[in-house]
Formats: structure tokens, C-alpha cells, sequence
């Protein structure tokens, strides 16, 4: 989660301490002023070790440690140019330690986008079977790599998100609701470009925005709930609000150095920070959570034993209770697809459960971390992974990538598309056609479950599935202070609802590509179950005039089994209905013989009998006009009756 950057200074300027401790080209004197100079930077005194270091720098030019450590102290302080204006003057090659300078001189460059001088650079080293030779290959094979992408640039256009979303300080891991409501990042709270951490309260908080009338308001702190004075950060919003995952270090609920949380939305009130424990979490290194919006999977990273590097994609499965708490299974390494050698990192999946935005270093790119997607295969795996180009990826680290639910729209964050001094900012592009655009072309739809005798919100779970492939499009559970819920669905695509609550008879929906979604309008209505209550099964379907079952058919059937299985002593009438157009006593047998066709599959499925009647009313009890097309489609129906609880 956390960029380390100080750390790593820390760590190059100690060892550079170590290294020039019986250094022949720096006196006594230099050398104790040297280690006065990494001492204050380590302290974060970085304007007091500038002039000692300048000193020493202009007073020996063999003293090339000195010119290292000037340098770093350059880069952390913002000033590139006065890097590797450092770095030249011993880049020369009767210079102590030369190879190694030019090294460091090769990745300024190349960390700055300046490929030509990049590579110029890293050909200085010859041949050899040295570490600087295989190192300076693969910064040439780099160089090329990012020079091709930029002279193939996509459609791009960067908007800064401004001041209501972005602060004074770096802010990364954007997140969107699907309706676009909510937003979330991570802030680096007293962190500001080219000042040093030490002796400041910096930290990593969570910021939430709310949408009012079309415009976000002032993104605000997501508060105790979440935050401490640790660091937590690298969240993710599930597509309709409900979860916010998130990652936080050194709590004492933590199994590692950073541990994967989730906290529940009601109304505008989130609940204390959960930890799953095992198996989700370990004693390694979890971060970057992304919620499938079946919500039944979670991906994330992890630098955890049985990867393909040193940080790599995993995921693991997830069960929603009917009370909105999670449940986590052991993860899976998404393997050679996904994974590389290297650092694989922030993983996205889109809201159609296809399209994976990742960020990796070990694939062709512009350098630092870049902005890849891949494609879920028919059969199983996922496609080759492709950069999504230049300009959105950069020669910076370009991180936390999403795109809203319609697949129109993008936010990421970047330290390399403006020059303004101000660090990392959210940005928002916009997604042209073809341009690595989602798979699934998506649309959102608001609710509200209510008990049907008292017309109060309440809790319950919502299931949307696939018509056409019986798989689930999406899961959630509404929320328990107001009932509301949010769903995501293709635009495309068939699809059938249920809905359910333990103790209440469930909901059945269904809705064809061609109609609005209007849960808002209607509400969900749940009736307890008591004898003498109905349902309509909507996703019942037969062939015309036939008593075979439509394929789709048997999620409806496979759920009202469930509902059996967990309400033993309930017994029900299936009952076969038509509309009024044939003869009546031919209507009266078609519907029999589907009611009959529900009834043995139930059977076969280990329903006992003795729970199950079944009848064909054909015409004779219509709940809508036979006058017109759309009544007789409603009279046209499978129902359940509670004959006993």
C-alpha cells in the first residue's frame, strides 16, 4: 500500500555510509562530514545536509559517494534537473566507480521519460557478464518498449478531478459506486511534494465524497471508524456502496504488516474496520482489495509464498450472510496469465466480471509501475494482458485505475501528468470506443425492500443472475436503516431477480435487455410467509405451446429448493396458469402438465413428496387483461401457494 520511498532512502544512504568508510578518495575529515550529512537526511533535515553535501561534492570530485547521496537528496527534495546535473559530472570514465554511476544516471533519466538519454546511457556499459551489463540490457529493452508506445499514443484526455476531491497532499487509490454516488481515495495527510516525513504526523487516511446535485462535494475524512493515526488506505468501494475494503498496518487485530479490512454502509454511517482473519489475511503483505460485483470473489495483492514474484495478483472467494457479513476462503494465485516475475499490483475488476485493470512492472511499458488490462476466456483464464498506452501511462507510477460501471469513464491517480508541484492528484479520462474500453457495456438501477404488512425497509439479500448463461451478475444485501440497495446489470442481456430474508417468502423478477429497470419506482414488497400466500415465478419458462422446460428455468427451480430446504415443515401448491386465447379445457391441460413438469423436478431434486401438490387452473384465474398482449404475458405464469408452514 504504502510507496516507501524514505525508507529506501534511508537504506541507500546508510549503505553508501558503510561503503565509504575506508574510502582512499575522501580524508577522515570528509568522510566524518559525510556520515554527518546521512545522518540529518535520515533525521528528514534535508535544507542542513544540502550545503554539507554541496561542499563536499565541490571540493572533491573522486568523492563520487558524496555525488550519489546528493543526488538522492535532489530527487527527494523534487528537483530532477539538479539530479542528474549531479550525476554527470562524475560519469566519466576514469571516475572511481563509474559503471555504477552510470547506472544511477541511466534510471534518472529513464525515471524522468527521457529515453534517448536513457538509452544513450545504458549502452555506456560494456559487455560483460556483470550485473551493470544485464541490468543496462533490460533498461535499453525498457527504453524501446516506451519509445514504441509513445509513438502509438491512444485518445487520451486528462481532467484533473479538482479541489473537491483532490487536497493539499498526495491522494491515490481512486474508488465509484455504480451509481456514481460515492467516491473514495487514499490521502497521504502532511505529506507534501519534496518535504521529508521525518518529525511530521504523516500518515495514510481514507477521504470519502458524496455526490449533490450533479457535483461532488468536499471530499471529507472517512473518520475513527476506519482511520487511526497508522496508516490505512488502498480502498475500494463495492460497486453499490455497501463495503468499503480497505488495507491498514501495525494494528494489533493485524496477522501481518498489513492486513485487509472491510467496514458495512447504513444510511451515511460506516461500522467499525473488520477484520477477517484467516484465510483472507496472513503474516505477509495484503493490499489493494477489489470486490467482484457477483460478490463473490475478491481480488487483491500479496507478496504471500506461492507467487510468481515478489508482489502478484490473487483472489479468493467470498459469501455474503443474510445479516451482510462476510465470509473468506483460501487464496488462489491467478497465475502466468496475470502474474510475472516481478511486482504485479492494484488489481480492478470491472463491474461486468471480465475486464481486469492491474498495474505491473514486469510487461512492456513506459517505466515505474503502468497501467495494464486482460480479458476472463470463455473456458476459463484470462487474456494476454495489454498496456493500455501512452499518454495514460508514464515513466511515473501510474496506480489505482478504475472505471465507473458504464465503462465511459476512468480515475487514476498520477504523479506524471502535470507538472504542478503538487504530487500525486486524481485524474479522470475519458474511455473512447476500442480504447481498452470493458468487455459489457453496464447499467445501474436503485431499489428498496420493504415488509409487505408493515411497508418498513428491512435487510435482505438480492441475487441477479444471467438468463442466457445462468450465471450471477451480481450480489448484494440492502441496507438494514432505509432498505435501499443498488444493482448492475448488462445492457444486453436477460437477466431474472430474487430477492430473500430468512422468515419471509422470496421475490422473483424478471427482467429482457429491452426494459427499464424500475425497482426504484415499484420497490420489492417481501410477505411473510404464512398459509394462503402466493409467488409468481418469473423465471419459469417454457417453449411455446410445450411443456419442456426452458434451460434458464431451473435457477428459479434450484432456488425455491433452497427456500424449501431451509424452511422444512413449509408445504406449497405449484400451479400452472395461461391466458385465455385456445380452447379452455386445452388450457386446463397445458397448464396441469407444466405444473406437473415443476413438480417432478422437485421431486427428483429430493423434495419429499408429501410437501408438494400441483395443479392447472389454465385461464380460469387471471391477474391481468386478456384484452391485451402484455396482460395475457402476465397471466402466462408459474405460482407457488403456501399450503402449510
Amino acid at each position: 500500500m504504502k510507496l516507501k520511498y524514505f525508507q529506501l532512502l534511508t537504506f541507500l544512504s546508510l549503505f553508501c555510509s558503510n561503503a565509504v568508510a575506508q574510502n582512499p578518495n575522501a580524508s577522515k575529515k570528509e568522510i566524518k562530514n559525510y556520515e554527518t550529512a546521512v545522518i540529518l537526511i535520515n533525521e528528514g533535515k534535508y535544507k542542513e545536509a544540502l550545503p554539507m553535501l554541496n561542499k563536499l561534492t565541490l571540493e572533491n570530485n573522486k568523492f563520487v559517494e558524496a555525488y550519489w547521496t546528493l543526488a538522492e537528496l535532489h530527487d527527494k527534495m523534487g528537483n530532477q534537473e539538479k539530479r542528474i546535473a549531479t550525476l554527470k559530472k562524475i560519469a566519466k570514465d576514469k571516475a572511481p566507480r563509474y559503471q555504477n554511476t552510470v547506472m544511477r544516471l541511466a534510471a534518472a533519466y529513464h525515471e524522468n521519460c527521457d529515453y534517448d538519454n536513457a538509452k544513450q546511457t545504458y549502452q555506456l556499459i560494456p559487455e560483460s557478464k556483470s550485473s551493470f551489463y544485464t541490468k543496462s540490457q533490460k533498461g535499453i529493452a525498457q527504453c524501446d518498449d516506451a519509445m514504441e508506445l509513445m509513438r502509438n499514443p491512444v485518445p487520451f484526455e486528462a481532467k484533473n478531478m479538482g479541489t473537491n476531491i483532490n487536497t493539499d497532499f498526495d491522494d491515490y487509490w481512486p474508488s465509484i459506486t455504480a451509481d456514481e454516488g460515492w467516491f473514495s481515495t487514499t490521502v497521504k495527510v502532511g505529506k507534501r511534494e519534496g518535504e521529508s516525513e521525518f518529525g511530521r504526523n504523516v500518515h495514510e487516511d481514507i477521504f470519502i465524497s458524496k455526490k449533490d446535485k450533479g457535483e461532488w462535494l468536499p471530499i471529507k475524512n472517512a473518520g475513527q471508524a476506519m482511520n487511526t493515526m497508522n496508516n490505512e488506505g488502498a480502498q475500494s468501494l463495492s460497486l453499490d456502496g455497501r463495503y468499503l475494503f480497505f488495507v491498514a498496518c501495525d494494528r494489533r487485530s493485524g496477522l501481518g504488516g498489513c492486513d485487509i479490512y472491510y467496514s458495512i454502509r447504513q444510511g451515511d454511517s460506516w461500522s467499525n474496520a473488520i477484520n477477517p482473519g484467516k484465510s483472507l489475511n496472513s503474516q505477509y503483505w495484503e493490499t489493494c482489495p477489489s470486490f467482484s460485483p457477483t460478490g463473490d470473489e475478491l481480488y487483491f495483492a500479496s507478496n504471500r509464498p506461492g507467487g510468481k514474484g515478489g508482489s502478484d495478483i490473487w483472489k479468493c472467494k467470498v459469501t455474503i450472510e443474510e445479516n451482510g457479513m462476510l465470509k473468506f476462503s483460501d487464496p488462489v494465485n491467478l497465475g502466468n496469465d496475470i502474474n510475472t516475475p516481478e511486482d504485479e499490483f492494484s488489481p480492478f475488476i470491472h463491474a461486468d466480471n471480465h475486464t481486469l485493470f492491474f498495474s505491473s512492472k514486469g510487461r512492456k511499458g513506459m517505466g515505474g509501475y503502468d497501467i495494464f488490462v486482460s480479458y476472463k476466456k470463455e473456458g476459463g483464464g484470462w487474456e494476454e494482458p495489454r498496456n493500455i498506452g501512452h499518454p495514460i501511462n508514464t515513466c511515473k507510477d501510474e496506480i489505482g485505475f478504475v472505471v465507473n460501471a458504464n465503462g465511459d469513464k476512468a480515475y487514476y491517480s498520477s504523479n506524471g501528468q502535470e507538472n504542478v508541484k503538487r504530487g500525486r492528484d486524481i485524474y479522470e479520462i475519458r474511455l473512447k470506443e476500442g480504447n481498452y474500453r470493458p468487455k459489457k457495456k453496464m447499467k445501474y438501477a436503485k431499489g428498496k425492500i420493504l415488509d409487505a404488512e408493515t411497508n418498513k425497509p428491512m435487510q435482505a439479500k438480492i441475487d441477479i443472475f444471467s438468463i442466457k448463461s445462468n450465471e450471477p451478475v451480481f450480489r448484494a444485501v440492502s441496507d438494514k436503516s432505509d432498505g435501499e440497495f443498488v444493482t448492475c446489470v448488462p445492457e444486453d442481456e436477460d437477466f431474472g431477480v430474487h430477492v430473500s430474508k430468512k422468515g419471509y417468502l422470496f421475490h422473483s423478477d424478471y427482467f429482457a435487455n429491452r426494459d427499464t429497470l424500475n425497482f426504484e419506482k415499484r420497490g420489492v414488497s417481501l410477505d411473510k410467509i404464512e398459509v394462503g400466500k402466493k409467488i409468481i415465478l418469473k423465471n419459469i419458462l417454457f417453449d411455446f405451446d410445450k411443456t419442456t422446460l426452458k434451460k434458464e428455468s431451473y435457477q428459479e427451480l434450484n432456488r425455491l429448493i433452497n427456500f424449501l430446504r431451509e424452511n422444512p415443515t413449509v408445504c406449497i401448491e405449484l400451479s400452472g396458469h395461461t391466458d385465455s386465447m385456445g380452447k379452455h379445457d386445452y388450457n386446463i391441460t397445458l397448464s396441469e402438465n407444466r405444473a406437473l413438469v415443476a413438480y417432478n423436478y422437485l421431486i427428483k431434486k429430493g423434495i419429499p413428496a408429501k410437501r408438494l401438490t400441483h395443479k392447472g387452473y389454465g385461464p380460469d384465474k387471471p391477474i391481468a387483461s386478456n384484452n391485451t398482449d402484455k396482460g395475457r404475458a402476465l397471466n402466462r405464469r408459474t405460482e407457488i401457494t403456501i399450503t402449510a408452514k
